[in-house]
């Protein structure tokens, strides 16, 4: 039987700069390599990664024909109705949500279009459970009956989908011990890095003042300006740090306005206003981590940072907090990479100082990057659909 609709959509929020998205573009890739039908439903089609769509992608977008933007504003809900035409019409043979943030719009649109025949939907578990951010912007664990009451509604929107794939195994095992996620349903693919492009990208020029051989050293982090990235641990962390020894820190990435100017302002509140620079999106930070005498990471969840990996792979050293998911899958085999808790400000201080005063040792760390290969990540997912929609045996 000969399909009219893709054998693989791609379902995203946007196509701003984020690990989330970046992934997505690269499955998107891989899997229209390996010879499938694949399209990208996103419903916002802008952002800074528009033009990083791969060649004979079609992307389409909220509205009923699939090509008609909804008006600016947070249209998530607003976009169930499109997303359930879009299934209901086009019927992907295989429709992944692509992030956490979708995850229970997928689920929605997908009940909302008669759950259509053929049509498997697939969760990608990309970001740490509802509880964990939760608990991080306290600053301490639930009650263990609210984490329960939590869990349990955020495993509700798990249930709908044939196929869920963590992208860690700590964020795996949540999902399985505390989300109620049925273990043969789960697929964990760790996520991996283009260590070669890394490289080649690293070794561009910089033309940044700070980046001189007799400089001061510059520590540089990257991200959305975000609670969940939350730079303003790390900029009173380098405060503590500048008590000790000169440094600079340069923070890379786009976000709210006022998380800019809250960010801003914590650094001059801390006299940090020549010492601290909010650089903005730029589409190449290998190079700023390449000539980086530390890349830390101050996030308070994530699933698997794909931006630690992508320091490492450029050589950087790293210091983290090691947050709920998967840093430690990451940082622990090296012994190396110090990281401390959540929220411990002056632990965080001490583990950049302890990392700065020892050996850069980038060959090491770029050595080791080369075991989260990219081409290695993608060949799984393709695996996982090529075993997905190939016909069963005697079918």
């Amino acid at each position: 039987m000969t399909r009219d609709g893709p054998d693989l959509s791609l379902l995203a929020y946007d196509l701003k700069a984020s690990g989330v998205v970046r992934n997505a573009l690269r499955l998107a890739g891989a899997a229209s390599a390996a010879g499938f039908r694949t399209e990208l439903w996103v419903a916002r089609n802008h952002g800074a990664l528009r033009d990083e769509v791969p060649a004979g992608i079609e992307v389409r977008h909220s509205g009923r024909n699939g090509s008609v933007a909804l008006p600016e504003g947070p249209d998530l809900a607003a976009s169930l109705w499109a997303l359930a035409f879009y299934l209901r019409e086009r019927r992907p043979a295989i429709a992944l949500s692509t992030g956490n943030h979708m995850s229970l719009a997928a689920n929605l649109a997908y009940r909302l279009a008669g759950a259509p025949t053929g049509v498997s939907l697939w969760a990608r578990a990309s970001n740490a459970t509802l509880a964990t951010p939760m608990a991080a912007w306290l600053g301490r664990p639930l009650p263990r009956f609210m984490a329960g009451l939590i869990n349990a509604a955020n495993g509700l929107h798990y249930r709908g989908f044939e196929r869920v794939i963590a992208v860690s195994r700590e964020l795996g095992e949540t999902l399985t011990g505390s989300l109620g996620v049925d273990d043969r349903r789960l697929t964990v693919i760790p996520n991996g890095v283009d260590v070669a492009a890394v490289q080649r990208l690293a070794a561009a020029p910089l033309d940044d003042p700070w980046f001189g051989p007799d400089e001061i050293p510059v520590i540089v982090s990257a991200g959305r300006l975000s609670r969940q990235k939350n730079f303003a641990d790390l900029i009173r962390a380098v405060a503590k740090v500048r008590t000790r020894t000169p440094v600079r820190l340069v923070i890379l990435g786009e976000g709210p306005a006022g998380e800019r100017r809250a960010l801003e302002a914590t650094a001059r509140a801390l006299g940090l206003r020549e010492h601290v620079r909010l650089a903005g999106f730029d589409a190449n930070p290998y190079r700023y981590m390449a000539r980086a005498s530390l890349f830390a990471a101050s996030s308070l969840w994530e699933g698997a940072s794909n931006v630690v990996l992508e320091a490492l792979a450029a050589g950087a050293p790293v210091a983290a907090y090691r947050c709920p998911t998967g840093i430690g899958e990451v940082l622990d085999p090296l012994g190396s990479e110090p990281s401390v808790e959540p929220h411990d400000i002056d632990g965080l201080a001490a583990v950049i100082l302890a990392r700065l005063a020892r050996p850069r040792d980038g060959k090491r760390l770029k050595d080791y990057a080369g075991g989260f290969q990219l081409a290695r990540t993608l060949e799984s997912y393709v695996n996982c659909f090529t075993a997905a929609l190939s016909p069963a045996p005697g079918g």
